[in-house]
């Protein structure tokens, strides 16, 4: 073998165990972790809140008036949608909204009128995800 050829198979090598050994410390950084949105749930572990800058001039807002504003904003969430993609199945949008496979029987209840056969999604199919 020539040896630009050795050295690019152990450039290779080492490239691969380095990206393994990275997943394997940070798995937020994974596929799996980015459907399921592990990345954003990890951020919120870490600080509930967002932090306020400290008020070093005097003016302003404190910090109590402003949780006192987060208290009064009231969120008001519709139901959720997903358009599905090609190749796509229920347990796989069940994984991506649920974080379990196990719960494709939920989204099809939901659905009736849109699935008549569950192994058949079409790509574009516009679906209800329940609570």
């Amino acid at each position: 073998m020539s040896k630009d050829y050795k050295t690019g198979m152990l450039v290779g090598l080492v490239l691969v165990i380095g990206a393994g050994i990275t997943l394997s410390l940070h798995p937020s950084l994974g596929i799996r972790a980015s459907i399921t949105g592990l990345e954003k749930a990890g951020a919120e572990t870490e600080q509930s809140e967002p932090g306020f800058p400290a008020n070093l001039t005097g003016n302003g807002p404190t910090t109590e008036d402003a949780n006192s504003a987060r208290e009064e904003v009231k969120i008001i969430e519709g139901p959720k949608y997903h358009a599905v993609s090609n190749g796509e199945t229920l347990s796989g949008i069940s994984f991506q909204y649920y974080g379990t496979e196990n719960k494709w029987q939920k989204i099809l209840d939901a659905n009736k009128n849109t699935i008549r056969d569950v192994k058949n999604l079409k790509p574009g199919m516009r679906l209800i995800i329940p609570k």
